[in-house]
């Protein structure tokens, strides 16, 4: 496949959708949350849903800055900058498309998903596009409670863990892992819950920055997810 495959109004659209993530990557930079809001402003003229904006734009901007991190190119302050910016534009954008929001939640089929944080990681805004995602696709999610005082994380997070998905009885468990170290957390969960009768055991899938790059082993019993788009399948 060419570039001559796609017709001028594809070509049109990927202009737009990467002009877009290049002006609200600049915003980010600078954490102007007005020039964001302008920038969404265009992303609506070009018809983008606000999950496009949010999985096709917010989320790889997310994995950008955590590589910048990771190599040391940014400091861990601009990080957390940029972070938070991302969850201002998250809330911008749920605001903005309220209506549409309202519309597909009101369409959610009751298929059950448990997502949760790995022990130890602490970004959540990963989840919340999953979330919103999901809830697109008919999908409703239950999200694992956190208590970041607890003295033990992992068996907080084990134990949380298991009584939702014995409460709820859902299709699969969506595990979002930031770093390498938080590896034994996740297979502390996987292995609880494959303890569980066949017929009442979720499907379990391990995703986030550490997987999307190749910084982990796979682990027993999960399927590990480098993309969303795998969910699909």
């Amino acid at each position: 496949m060419t570039i001559d495959d796609f017709d001028a109004g594809d070509r049109t659209h990927a202009k737009a959708v990467k002009n877009i993530y290049d002006r609200l990557w600049a915003a980010g930079k600078n954490s102007d949350v007005r020039a964001a809001a302008a920038v969404l402003d265009d992303a609506s003229s070009a018809r983008l849903r606000a999950v496009d904006i949010l999985l096709g734009i917010v989320a790889p901007m997310l994995y950008e800055i955590g590589r910048q991190w990771e190599r040391a190119v940014i400091s861990v302050a601009d990080e957390h900058r940029f972070t938070t910016f991302c969850e201002e534009l998250f809330d911008l954008v749920s605001t903005r498309r309220s209506p549409e929001l309202a519309s597909r939640l009101a369409t959610v089929s009751g298929e059950d998903v448990v997502l949760l944080n790995a022990a130890g990681n602490q970004h959540t805004l990963a989840l919340r596009i999953l979330s919103l995602w999901l809830a697109h696709e008919g999908v409703h999610t239950w999200p694992v409670s956190r208590d970041g005082d607890v003295a033990d994380a992992v068996a907080h997070t084990v134990a949380e863990t298991m009584a939702l998905v014995q409460r709820v009885n859902p299709k699969m468990v969506l595990v979002s892992m930031s770093l390498a170290e938080q590896r034994a957390g996740v297979v502390a969960v996987v292995e609880s819950l494959t303890t569980l009768p066949e017929t009442r055991r979720p499907r379990i899938l391990v995703g986030g920055y550490a997987v999307k790059m190749g910084l982990v082993e796979p682990i027993a019993g999960a399927q590990m997810l480098a993309d969303i788009s795998q969910l699909q399948h």
